[in-house]
């Protein structure tokens, strides 16, 4: 080992933690990333669906329903997303109200968290990554040791190794 520490321990502690935690959410994600497609491909059926059928406006309305998607883009606008609703009222106050079915309603809430899971995964890397600029001397001696820890890793087990490594090699520095 011809790197030494140039920062602290806890440092470099925390950087092994946090790609360690990214790359548990991704394995996460992957777990029920099949089920999220499903999800997002019924939920894209329903919102286009929804949208079709109330393509005619009632009296008083404009010629498409407030929050309503686009017809090429299922995606809800973040100012509008209060349109929707569960059956409850509207609280902008316009007095239009849509009512998700309660299965959709449950569909759309998996289907968040199992994507919150990626937006995680890759959030913690980029930090991880940040870090790593501050220790690249013991990362790159880690990473030449061990085979490097890429994002997309789905061994579990080389994360575990890589993990024992690096700490290994950090008591030995502390001795």
């Amino acid at each position: 080992m011809n790197w030494t520490l140039t920062g602290n321990v806890f440092a470099v502690l925390s950087l092994v933690s946090l790609r360690c935690q990214s790359l548990l959410y991704l394995r996460l994600f992957k777990l029920k990333k099949e089920s999220a497609l499903k999800y997002s491909k019924t939920l894209t059926e329903h919102l286009k669906n929804s949208y079709n059928n109330s393509q005619a406006p009632s009296p008083g309305m404009g010629s498409k329903p407030v929050g309503m998607p686009s017809p090429v883009s299922p995606k809800l606008s973040p100012g509008n997303s209060g349109n929707y609703s569960s059956g409850a009222a509207n609280p902008s106050g316009s007095g239009s109200s849509v009512t998700i079915p309660q299965r959709i309603h449950q569909m759309a809430a998996s289907y968040v968290q199992v994507t919150s899971n990626f937006l995680y995964a890759t959030e913690i890397w980029d930090q991880a990554e940040q870090l790593s600029k501050e220790q690249k001397e013991f990362f790159a001696e880690l990473d030449k040791a061990m085979g490097p820890l890429v994002f997309n890793s789905s061994i579990m087990t080389d994360l575990v190794r890589y993990t024992r490594q690096g700490l290994h090699w950090l008591r030995l520095d502390a001795k």
